[in-house]
């Protein structure tokens, strides 16, 4: 029973195949008549006669399609004989005489059967046959591909499995993989191609107009994911002899065999054999390329120089250095209190290279300042500014260095000739021993007030001239007259001024601080508020002025102070004995606190 359905089957296919086929056949007319006034077939040029030696008739076949194949054409007159020929885009048809119908039929069209032609042939007369061909309605089913990985960018290919039918490029699949278009019904087989992967065929059959056919496909790769590491970020790497980059390379690579190659710059390349097989992940170390070398021999006097080819250490000279790579190199000789040499030498191959190179104790040396411009001694000797540049030995010397507002250096130096160069800095003395100065101040003690001072320092001596103005006022103070009828005159008194001048000798503590102790005298007036009454002392001063430096030209200054009285007025006596308070204007202890502008 099984083996009969087997047997079947391809005739069920053509079975249900002819309704299909015959669905899809096409049909045409045809439309026949005398042409009177066409002489053709009477033309001797283009008559022909059959064995009575009648003429036959030209039967002209024209089609209303301009694309229509007329030689696909077949016509049957019955009895009657005819002959087939083509002239420029027409169809003539030679017949005998007595034609009376005709079956015209052609591949893929209805057949027309025994077409009545209306009359009969005559001999000699030119006939019209005009074909007008009908196009059978085409159904159509939506195909999609669906093809995985999407990333394989697949090609898909199909081909009417009809006779004579080409093969089509659907096209290229979409990001998703997929990609999809409307087939005539009938049976397909197909192709998917894609770069790195096998290729996928099939077949398919579409016959639900109504419906879309879905076709999964999965590609089987046919390639490794490799990676080729060198043993250098700059060596080369080269497939069957086609550069890959430099360092490593990672890609794809089709099953197979292939030569590995690494390439480097004076140096020997370095070949492996490298068999892929699909679907395989590895990373493939590659040999490193073999140095081409020679050697350099190295001498220097004095000996024990240091030695740098290309950057990197080599020992001490005198050496023999071997394993060089050939071509040119850059050579460093390097001693303590001796010219630094550069050389350029070349490395052949297996050859020996021979190099003797003198140090010289006497460099260009350079000597600089922090700020430039300072005045420079050399073992007491001014030889100018910095930065100084002049040829020297190398050894200790005595430099000093001088710069407005900054500390003198001097002190011994060591002049190396492999450093030639020598950065010196001096420090910002912000407390000059030599200034002039204005002060804005404030006093607090037995006497307050405000006031401001104008002095100098020449060596470090110190003049200075100060203008106080009180602020504070006594208590009441009753006069008694020596009549009784008289009442107490009350008043309230105040300092109006206290001029002082003071000398000192400034100390400079360090770049910003100074002290300066002083000593001096200074005049106190005090006057009553009407004016009326008033009096003055004059005091002996004993101070110390300590001074911070916040810029070059501004500074921070308090002043301890003691003052004594040594002088007072009969008002400021009478005064000093009734009142604790102006007894201490002119007899106490005072601070006073303010900025000064340096100039």
């Amino acid at each position: 029973m099984t083996r009969l359905l087997k047997s079947l089957l391809p005739l069920l296919a053509l079975l249900w195949l002819l309704p299909l086929q015959a669905q899809q056949k096409q049909t045409f007319t045809v439309t026949f008549g005398q042409d009177p006034r066409d002489a053709t077939a009477q033309n001797p040029k283009h008559e022909r006669r059959d064995g009575d030696g009648q003429r036959y008739a030209i039967v002209k076949v024209r089609s209303t399609s301009p694309d229509d194949d007329l030689s696909a054409y077949q016509f049957n007159f019955g009895y009657p004989k005819h002959i087939v020929t083509t002239h420029d885009d027409e169809l003539w048809v030679y017949v005998q005489r007595n034609a009376k119908w005709v079956t015209v039929s052609r591949q893929g069209y209805a057949t027309v059967s025994k077409y009545d032609l209306g009359t009969t042939i005559q001999a000699g007369y030119t006939y019209l046959m005009q074909l007008s061909p009908t196009a059978a309605p085409i159904l159509t089913q939506m195909v999609q591909f669906s093809v995985k990985p999407a990333e394989a960018n697949a090609v898909v290919f199909v081909q009417n499995e009809q006779g004579g039918a080409q093969e089509e490029m659907l096209g290229t699949v979409d990001k998703n993989g997929a990609i999809a278009k409307a087939l005539p019904l009938g049976a397909y087989t197909y192709r998917v191609t894609s770069t790195d992967y096998h290729t996928s065929e099939g077949r398919l059959l579409l016959n639900k107009a109504n419906q879309t056919h879905i076709e999964e496909i999965v590609l089987k790769p046919n390639y490794a994911q490799m990676t080729l590491r060198a043993a250098t970020p700059e060596t080369e790497i080269f497939v069957n002899g086609q550069p890959r980059g430099r360092g490593s390379w990672t890609g794809r690579m089709k099953a197979g065999n292939y030569q590995l190659e690494t390439r480097l710059d004076r140096h020997k390349p370095a070949t492996v054999a490298l068999t892929v097989r699909e679907q395989e992940s590895r990373t493939v170390d590659l040999p490193a390329p073999t140095p081409i070398t020679g050697t350099l021999a190295l001498t220097s006097r004095p000996i024990g120089a240091h030695i740098a080819i290309d950057g990197r250490d080599y020992g001490q000279t005198p050496r023999n250095i071997d394993q060089l790579i050939i071509g040119q190199h850059q050579l460093v000789l390097s001693m303590p209190n001796y010219t630094t040499e550069q050389r350029t030498f070349d490395i052949e191959e297996q050859q020996t290279t021979s190099l003797d190179v003198v140090l010289n104790d006497i460099a260009r040396m350079t000597i600089e300042s922090k700020p430039t411009g300072a005045t420079l001694y050399v073992n007491g000797q001014q030889v100018g500014k910095t930065p100084y540049t002049a040829d020297m030995a190398s050894g200790d010397y005595l430099l000093r260095l001088t710069y407005p507002r900054h500390r003198d250096f001097s002190g011994n130096v060591h002049l190396d000739s492999s450093n030639p160069k020598t950065t010196l800095s001096l420090t910002r003395q912000y407390v000059q021993p030599t200034c002039f100065y204005l002060s804005a101040m404030a006093q607090a003690g037995t006497l307050m007030g405000a006031g401001g001072a104008i002095g100098t320092y020449l060596y470090n001596i110190n003049v200075e001239a100060s203008y106080l103005t009180g602020l504070a006022k006594s208590e009441d103070i009753y006069w008694s007259s020596a009549e009784a009828s008289l009442k107490p005159l009350q008043l309230t008194y105040k300092p109006t001024a206290v001029f002082g001048l003071r000398l000192g000798y400034g100390i400079v503590c360090g770049t910003r601080l100074r002290l300066t102790p002083q000593v001096g005298a200074s005049v106190l007036q005090v006057k009553s508020e009407d004016a009326a009454s008033k009096g003055s002392a004059v005091s002996a001063t004993i101070a110390l002025r300590a001074e911070y430096a916040l810029a070059a030209n501004l500074s921070l200054f308090a002043t301890p102070e003691a003052t004594f009285a040594l002088q007072k007025s009969d008002v400021y006596t009478l005064l000093a004995d009734v009142s604790p308070k102006v007894k201490g204007w002119g007899t106490g202890f005072n601070a006073r606190a303010g900025l000064s502008i340096n100039f």
